[in-house]
């Protein structure tokens, strides 16, 4: 019988709750995922990305937290790690916004000082790079044990515009959580929404969300069908409440006022937790995603709506043109309100087509489902540390 060792520790660097952001609900998610795979034989820990770290009361599994918007954060940090023997691994949720300098170019002072063998995830690949992103980007990959990308676009970008060996990188999808057992109906009547046909769109609110063509679409689509209602979920973005508070939330519900669609639109301005959030989509007959960046290379809130089994309307990007053809969801052009009614419209118009819809999004992702992307990323820590920790998937490798 082989013994564990508990002294092994992966580390992973992120943003993470309480701070209200995309990147730090991904990673909770996905170390909630991974812990029950390691069997105890590891443990994980955070370092929280943070350029308020005395103000924020972290909890268990933050054990650290470092400004990446200061030099010298960085590099306290990558020397603190270095001197803890426990730590084995350091796994980084990398977005450009997350650290200081060109580009955020700070991490590369923490990269060449960390001495620990680390994975990095780019949540954000952007095409035909201007020569100072395509420098740290090289950097960062040649620094790297081992890329993560979360689409397979991402992936052909690395190799065609970074010049990243492809030897290097790996696709692990976005995680998806499970879909609400309770039926659509009974959740329309517990959220008094038994009466409409429901439209919803969720997420962290600022300008790039395009959620003003939304509100737009409905003047069309609740004229012909009055009982539409349009649900928009979601806190403003902190980042942006904190520069100019609720200026686009204030000109979201003049634009609702403006055009009389006060019982058509409804802002919610709340943090909803994971089981709300799942309720919502589930009661969801049509999801609209209108953010504005073609080269977004993922979405959370596009992949749980698709995992919810909810029928899409989806500006193009990245991602939408991975996963949605005609069985599955529809792609129109940013910006086009009239197009996203006209669409709406003829969902609601044909119920069978929309929850057949709706059931393809679901089946696409069932490669996505949280428990098998945290079994994909701990083969990947015992391929880089040779070193097993009896997860599901080595457990099945040893009995057979």
């Amino acid at each position: 019988m082989i013994k564990s060792d508990l002294r092994f520790k992966i580390l992973f660097i992120s943003t993470f709750p309480p701070v209200k952001c995309g990147i730090a609900s991904f990673t909770q998610d996905l170390i909630h995922a991974i812990t029950p795979e390691l069997k105890g034989n590891i443990a994980i820990n955070v370092c929280a990305l943070d350029k308020n770290v005395n103000a924020t009361p972290y909890k268990s599994p933050v054990s650290m937290t470092m400004n990446g918007h200061k030099l010298d954060s960085c590099i306290e940090t990558a020397n603190k790690i270095n001197e803890d023997n426990t730590i084995d691994l350091v796994c980084i949720e990398h977005e450009f916004g997350l650290y200081g300098g060109e580009n955020g170019s700070f991490i590369l002072g923490f990269l060449t000082m960390l001495d620990k063998p680390f994975i990095i995830r780019f949540h954000t690949v952007l095409p035909l790079p201007d020569a100072n992103r395509l420098k740290l980007v090289q950097s960062i990959g040649m620094l790297a044990d081992k890329i993560i990308v979360m689409t397979a676009n991402s992936a052909r970008l690395l190799k065609e515009d970074y010049f990243i060996d492809a030897e290097k990188i790996t696709i692990i999808p976005h995680g998806t959580h499970t879909i609400s057992s309770i039926s659509r109906e009974k959740l329309k009547l517990t959220y008094q929404l038994q009466n409409n046909l429901v439209l919803t769109t969720f997420g962290l609110l600022s300008p790039n969300k395009g959620i003003e063509k939304g509100i737009l679409a409905m003047k069309e689509i609740s004229a012909a069908f009055p009982e539409a209602v349009y649900i928009v979920l979601g806190l403003t973005h902190p980042n942006l409440l904190q520069e100019e508070g609720e200026k686009y939330r204030n000109y979201l519900q003049q634009l609702i006022d403006d055009n009389n669609l006060q019982n058509n639109v409804r802002l919610v301005n709340e943090y909803v937790p994971t089981k709300m959030l799942m309720e919502y989509l589930a009661l969801t007959d049509i999801y609209l995603f209108t953010s504005k960046d073609p080269n977004q290379a993922v979405s959370g809130t596009f992949l749980y709506a698709m995992s919810a089994g909810c029928a899409i309307i989806s500006n193009s990007f990245v991602l939408a043109k991975e996963m949605l053809d005609d069985k599955t969801g529809i792609i129109i052009e940013n910006g086009k309100e009239h197009e996203l009614a006209e669409n709406a419209i003829y969902l609601l118009q044909h119920k069978q087509t929309r929850i057949q819809m709706g059931h393809y999004a679901f089946m696409k992702t069932r490669d996505t489902v949280w428990k098998k992307v945290a079994i994909k990323h701990t083969e990947l820590f015992e391929k880089i540390l040779n070193r097993p920790f009896f997860t599901s998937a080595t457990q099945k490798q040893l009995t057979n």
